[in-house]
């Protein structure tokens, strides 16, 4: 049997993620040139469950190294795409997966560690997939020596990095921070989003004729599709749909909720657009002679906005190209902005198996600082009377309450605008909305 270039082609990917490249580009680039269909398949797969379980498997194989684990990438690496193959995947015999991983050491990592790899995957084989009791049993026996360590546990078995974990359980409590945990790891599911006063029940035919099928989601105008389509397919519906938006559930309630407080008649901007997403799901939601604008610092950034504008809302939005630190708008020109702020994302983990990886102890104090000078930057653009709608996908204080609260000690013209129920922030959390974590909260500028 030789080397599976499937198999070698992830190894490549997963040694490049390690190195600080970025896996999306990098995997899309390797898809486009595979030819058969199962190889994508499986290609991504190998791919993104790695990464996604890299944390769980590095233990794994610590538990099974006899001296210490090996601290070689290339090794780690094919310890980790076999370990996948045994324990995350259904359709692989165990045989095939340590045959083609000693295939990939002789090939990348040397002759001399074949014998290494073999042994240990061999081990796991006998102790974890022929042994008394199911596999996920089995594993967790694994685990045992974390019993006394809650976050270490919990960051080992549903792999996450401690540190991320730790706050999680001091922010929200261990029960809430294990659900949190465990949603993590659950399929993206794609939301569909029903712009305006378009009927929902015409765009779900629409879609059923175009081969996907989507049930009625959580909210006016949500759609959650059944089985997930091909990019492809995904793409020829939304040009064919332009009162179409991919929009997660969290963002959809989120968006509704900022949108409640919108002041009728005077111009908007929303301060970093790019995607686009919630721009023009704001445009739906205002009269047509209500002025919104978009803006982002970055050309690649505006790009992907200009497309989404051009497809959903043609003309409808003028796109300026700036920085919110420096904003290129005189002082009290809005009645209200959105400023959904670079963060650290802590929210939509599920969507970057490698961003969990990257997450670093000091970036929610370090995005902190930009978004509260992107949010003092906002007010001042604010007539007196106008809202600041501030929103990140991040679930960290420190970019989200500590900001606000900063915020509003160094002013005096700002307070909260609360709702009918009296609620002027919130947090969606992921496990909770069964989507992505947000958070949302409403300003009033006084004077």
């Amino acid at each position: 049997m030789n080397c599976d270039p499937v198999r070698r082609r992830a190894l490549e990917i997963l040694l490049a993620v390690g190195q600080g490249e970025r896996l999306d580009p990098l995997l899309d680039q390797a898809l486009a040139v595979s030819a058969e269909p199962r190889d994508r398949a499986f290609l991504a797969e190998l791919v993104r469950g790695t990464l996604q379980w890299q944390g769980r498997y590095d233990h794994v194989i610590a538990s099974f190294s006899r001296k210490r684990p090996p601290n070689d990438p290339v090794l780690v690496n094919i310890l980790r795409l076999a370990l996948h193959q045994m324990l995350g995947l259904d359709g692989v015999p165990p045989y095939a997966a340590i045959h083609q991983a000693g295939e990939l050491c002789h090939r990348t990592a040397g002759r001399g560690k074949v014998g290494f790899v073999n042994g240990m995957l061999q081990a796991v084989r006998r102790q974890v997939l022929a042994g008394d009791g199911d596999r996920e049993q089995n594993l967790r026996k694994l685990f045992s020596d974390l019993a006394s360590d809650r976050p270490r546990w919990l960051a080992a078995w549903h792999s996450l990095p401690p540190l991320l974990v730790t706050r999680w359980v001091r922010n929200f409590g261990a029960a809430e921070a294990e659900k949190l945990c465990a949603w993590v790891n659950e399929p993206v599911s794609v939301q569909l989003h029903v712009l305006g006063a378009h009927p929902v029940a015409a765009a779900q035919d629409q879609l059923a004729a175009a081969g996907i099928r989507t049930e009625a989601g959580d909210g006016p105008g949500t759609l959650t599709v059944v089985e997930r389509p091909g990019r492809a397919q995904l793409r020829a519906c939304l040009e064919q749909m332009p009162h179409l938006i991919v929009q997660d559930v969290s963002v959809q309630q989120a968006t509704r909720w900022l949108a409640g407080a919108l002041p009728a008649g005077q111009p908007l901007l929303d301060m970093c657009a790019s995607p686009g997403g919630k721009t023009v799901h704001l445009r739906a939601a205002l009269a047509p002679e209500t002025t919104l604008v978009a803006m982002d610092n970055r050309a690649d950034r505006m790009a992907l906005l200009h497309d989404t504008v051009a497809r959903v809302a043609p003309g409808q939005v003028p796109l300026v190209l700036g920085d919110g630190g420096h904003p290129p708008f005189a002082p009290g020109t809005f009645g209200c902005i959105l400023l959904d702020g670079p963060c650290s994302g802590t929210g939509v983990l599920r969507h970057h198996p490698d961003g969990r990886w990257r997450t670093r102890v000091k970036a929610p104090a370090n995005k902190a600082r930009g978004l509260l000078k992107l949010a003092r930057q906002a007010v001042d653009l604010l007539a007196p009377g106008g809202l600041l709608l501030y929103a990140t996908c991040s679930l960290e204080p420190e970019e989200n309450d500590q900001v606000l609260s900063r915020l509003l000690d160094s002013r005096d013209d700002l307070e909260p605008a609360a709702d009918a129920e009296g609620i002027w922030r919130r947090y969606w959390l992921p496990h909770q909305v069964r989507g992505d974590g947000f958070f949302a909260a409403r300003l009033r500028r006084t004077k």
